[in-house]
């Protein structure tokens, strides 16, 4: 069901980057609302058409591609490129050029092993499509990579946390596929493409597997080989582990051959196998560290890249953990990405250490769940911004504040402190903080949710203001609120009965949403359940870590509701104290000036959603913190006038159930038509400039009544109503 266009056009939001951020030193952040990074796997294209490399990551813990722009010698954050990207990636993404067209493919995971998707770009947008595979009577079409095993063709099966390595390795001009085996021992696999020898080319994917053991290697456990074709000893001859499997393949020492670099989801670095002989008759005698001279170390499971990521044309080494969770406590997610100058050659690359927050270090990036609170601390009149996160390298966790030092109507903010109220001295972890008014004295309060470190239970805090015209807060005064929760549940503190006491909206791990009432009396907090299923969300296995804010977002007098859940996706329900669903729940929300349109955006896996006014106007800036540590701005574009010189028509109008209806444009445009209601008839028509564009009345044989064109020309939008009779 398509919202009521009124209600529609009153929640649109661009993405927002113009508001500058300072490091603790006083020096700018490039790209401060970039919105974190954790777990980043590192491919470059051409995603402009300027024949440029510009940069596309893969983040597994927020499950979504970011994309930055290659200007000049530096990147810029460009999330507009994100949704053009399929919405089926999953686990891990490469991007190569298999058909030798000069564009990048995709390769990502799937349950049955590898999918594909051709780039079929022509235009200003990206365009792809998926790639099957024929095989069998009537040639039935498989999703994933196929591969000639001892006798047929069968899926080319990885495990799920597997990240293999696509190159081409004997120089004939196509994409051979290397990866650890997929049961078993843990031996490297070498699938040829035949591509050239069969077909001439390089783009038919026609993969012979040609070994189960290329040179000759076992891993055995992390760090631990077997070599010479020998059986792994100390386990009766079988691997010791079924964890994940990162592999890159590379001549790392430089002979004309390739080297494996290999690590699992146990191990804290990277291992190097040198091959001692070709890459058609490899042996694989040794292994060590890598890259030598600072091995790359993380608490668990590093991934390597080798991409040019330092615009000298020469490729570099990048480092990141390949997880999706985190899972151990002491994982660095604020410097998670190793960056390796090669001082080399691609050929006989030389990798030098360089930093371990590549990009991160130009980004508010505080680790993990980056959960944010506005509130004016310093009593200056402008919304200073604290964030809370999961925990730190030393495990406990902290809130970082950050001053606003720009004005009402013009933010600007300062890190002044990575420890406000000395919060790692609490012993707690998983920290999500709110400022809200809790014991009706008019002063704001520090409400919170956190997992202690002695006995690992999930408690609702919340610490009284004590001061008078500024915060003053002590640790000490946490007060525990009776509510049991678990680790991954939300609470949002705010008035759902507007009884001018603070209630409870709870995100349960089921995937319901509470509410639990405040019976009072004022200055009381006396919480019941009053509904287990709010507004009918009830328990899903599809919806997970359910989040929720509160404001008024349109300036009607009305609060608003704000959701989250794993899938990074922005939700409201308008005036939702009236509502008595969400089935006119609002999700194209934000707006594209690449397709001209709204759309649903993945915000960065688990998000945690909260509205400001940061420009001194009625309609609230939405501020949402996510799993990879960063913060994204979303502000109200308050667009919906027509462009200037625009001009539309429709004609005949009106027009009988047999006539052709046209509509004509000095600008091009999409289009949906739509019922007086708002329910959406149509999906979304491109309509082309000064030319007549045909309607689909017929196609959709509309009963007589009158009708709404929805328009979109620069992001910018339109109605216009016609007439069937």
């Amino acid at each position: 069901m398509f919202a009521p266009l009124g209600v529609f056009g009153q929640f649109t939001y661009g993405i927002d980057q113009s508001i500058p951020v300072q490091d603790e030193n006083g020096d700018p952040l490039a790209m401060p609302w970039a919105g974190g990074l954790n777990a980043a796997q590192y491919n470059t294209m051409d995603l402009d058409g300027d024949t440029v490399e510009d940069l596309v990551l893969y983040d597994r813990m927020a499950n979504k591609p970011i994309t930055f722009l290659r200007v000049d010698d530096h990147y810029v954050y460009a999330p507009e490129y994100e949704t053009q990207f399929p919405s089926k990636l999953s686990n891990w993404l490469l991007l190569r050029d298999f058909n030798c067209d000069g564009l990048k493919d995709i390769f990502t995971g799937h349950p049955l092993g590898i999918r594909v998707f051709t780039n079929t770009t022509t235009g200003s947008t990206l365009s792809w499509e998926h790639y099957l595979f024929y095989n069998g009577p009537g040639n039935r079409k498989d999703t994933v990579i196929l591969t000639k095993g001892f006798q047929n063709k069968i899926n080319l099966q990885l495990q799920y946390d597997d990240l293999p390595s696509i190159t081409d390795a004997d120089g004939d001009g196509d994409l051979d596929i290397f990866n650890v085996k997929f049961t078993g021992a843990g031996t490297i696999e070498f699938h040829k493409n035949f591509s050239q020898e069969r077909h001439g080319s390089c783009d038919s994917l026609d993969f012979e597997r040609i070994t189960q053991k290329w040179g000759g290697v076992t891993e055995c456990n992390c760090d631990d080989f077997a070599f010479n074709n020998e059986t792994c000893d100390d386990s009766g001859g079988r691997t010791l582990h079924a964890a994940g499997k990162s592999l890159l393949m590379l001549d790392a020492t430089g002979d004309g051959n390739l080297d494996a670099i290999l690590s699992e989801a146990t191990c804290t670095h990277l291992s190097v196998l040198p091959n001692a002989g070709t890459t058609e008759s490899p042996v694989i005698n040794t292994s060590a560290h890598f890259p030598s001279a600072t091995p790359a170390n993380f608490l668990i499971f590093p991934a390597a890249y080798f991409e040019d990521v330092d615009f000298d044309g020469v490729k570099d080494l990048i480092a990141s953990p390949n997880i999706y969770g985190k899972t151990f406590f002491g994982t660095n997610l604020q410097s998670s990405n190793w960056f390796y100058k090669n001082t080399g050659t691609n050929e006989q690359p030389v990798f030098t250490f360089s930093r371990s927050n590549f990009l991160q270090e130009h980004m508010i990036d505080v680790g993990d769940n980056a959960v944010p609170a506005f509130a004016d601390f310093d009593n200056d009149g402008d919304y200073d911004l604290f964030i809370s996160q999961h925990s730190t390298t030393a495990t406990v966790a902290t809130i970082y504040q950050f001053e606003n030092v720009g004005t009402t109507a013009s933010p600007a903010f300062r890190l002044v402190s990575d420890n406000y109220m000395n919060f790692r001295s609490a012993s707690l972890y998983n920290l999500k903080i709110q400022f809200v008014h809790m014991n009706n004295d008019g002063r704001p309060d520090l409400a919170f949710t956190a997992t202690s470190f002695q006995d690992g239970s999930t408690r609702l805090y919340y610490i009284p203001n004590q001061g008078s015209n500024i915060f003053q807060f002590r640790l000490d005064d946490a007060q525990v609120l009776p509510i049991d929760l678990l680790s991954t549940e939300n609470v949002c503190i705010t008035q759902v009965n507007a009884d001018g006491l603070p209630d409870l909206l709870v995100g349960r791990n089921t995937g319901a949403l509470e509410y639990w009432i405040n019976q009072g009396p004022p200055g009381t907090l006396n919480f019941s359940l009053a509904d287990e299923s709010f507004l009918g969300i009830s328990s899903s296995v599809l919806r997970q870590n359910v989040s929720a804010g509160v404001a008024d977002l349109n300036a009607d007098g009305n609060p608003d509701l704000m959701l989250g859940d794993q899938t990074g996706k922005l939700r409201i329900v308008s005036d939702f104290r009236r509502a008595e669903d969400v089935a006119n729940i609002l999700e194209d929300l934000v707006f594209n000036p690449i397709t001209a349109w709204y759309e649903k955006r993945n915000l960065g896996g688990r998000i945690w959603p909260v509205a400001v006014n940061l420009y001194n106007t009625d309609k609230p800036v939405i501020a949402v913190g996510n799993i990879l540590g960063g913060i994204t701005l979303l502000r109200h574009d308050e667009g919906a006038a027509l462009p200037e010189n625009a001009e539309i028509s429709i004609y005949p109008n009106p027009a009988s159930r047999s006539e052709t209806v046209n509509v004509k444009l000095n600008k091009p445009a999409h289009a949906k038509i739509l019922s007086v209601t708002g329910q959406e008839l149509t999906g979304w028509i491109t309509l082309r400039a000064h030319e007549p564009n045909m309607l689909p009345v017929r196609q959709f044989s509309l009963s007589p009544g009158i009708y709404i064109l929805y328009c979109a020309i620069q992001g910018k939008t339109i109605a216009k109503r016609f007439v069937i009779y």
